[in-house]
């Protein structure tokens, strides 16, 4: 009676065990690329010196080649800054102050799940150092 009972709860264990360690790989993995695109968006905006005509074909081909492709949609504001960008694959928000812009920089994680990942939408963002802001004379 003993072997029996212990097969069978040893077998679900173990699928359970499997189960869970895959969905932690898959989380951690996507968590990564996530926040790999969003740390090169910010290496462009801080290379540029702002969300500029210089950027943005440097970002579109960051995205191109590491292969991100999720649709969002971006609220107008996110802590006082406003939304700058018109894609639909990350947001860009801008804050000035005191004669700096601090960009932050918004994407998603991208789940491949077919039922969990439609329902599963986890932020990564990040912040840029301040930027100058060039008066006109």
């Amino acid at each position: 009676m003993k072997q029996s009972i212990g097969t069978t709860f040893m077998l679900n264990i173990i699928i359970v065990f499997l189960v869970v360690t895959f969905a932690l790989l898959s989380a951690t993995l996507s968590y990564y690329k996530a926040y790999k695109i969003n740390n090169r968006i910010e290496g462009s905006i801080e290379k540029y010196e702002g969300y500029n005509n210089l950027s943005k074909p440097d970002i579109e081909k960051i995205l191109k080649t590491l292969g991100y492709d999720p649709k969002t949609s971006c609220p107008a504001t996110r802590n006082g800054a406003s939304n700058i960008s018109s894609s639909e694959k990350y947001c860009i928000y801008v804050r000035n102050t005191n004669g700096y812009d601090y960009y932050t920089v918004v994407t998603y994680l991208n789940m491949e799940i077919p039922v969990v990942g439609q329902f599963l939408k986890i932020p990564v963002v990040s912040e840029t150092e301040k930027i100058y802001v060039f008066s006109e004379v």
